[in-house]
């Protein structure tokens, strides 16, 4: 996660600072005239890093399904609740594959479980 973060930041300053009149300099101007901006960007920066620091957590302690789970689980109910406080319904091909997903996940889930099982029923006969 280090090289990809340190990667994406040298490539993003390139991008933004890289050349005489690159939008950077205009970013920095803007933040320097509105610093409230400056603070939510911050802030903002602030909870992708602290997010980060929850997937890695996840990913070595429970492993990389419970991750997806959990992140499949946060999209449905972000967009779930998107749809109702916006009066946009989903449609059936939406809801169909809101359907496809989770019952994919469960089923690699339930896959899981079995092979758990297995291997507590192997070292118990042992």
């Amino acid at each position: 996660m280090l090289g990809m973060n340190l990667w994406g930041t040298i490539y993003n300053m390139i991008f933004m600072f890289g050349w005489p009149g690159a939008i950077g300099y205009d970013a920095v101007r803007f933040c320097k005239q509105h610093p409230e901006a400056a603070w939510d960007i911050f802030l903002y920066c602030l909870c992708g890093a602290v997010g980060q620091n929850f997937i890695f957590l996840t990913i070595s302690r429970f492993g990389s399904l419970t991750n997806t789970t959990i992140t499949t689980t946060r999209k449905f109910v972000s967009i779930v609740v998107s749809s109702l406080l916006s009066g946009n319904p989903l449609s059936e091909k939406q809801w169909g594959s809101v359907i496809m997903v989770f019952s994919g996940l469960s089923y690699q889930i339930y896959l899981k479980w079995k092979k758990l099982q297995r291997m507590q029923k192997k070292r118990k006969s042992t």
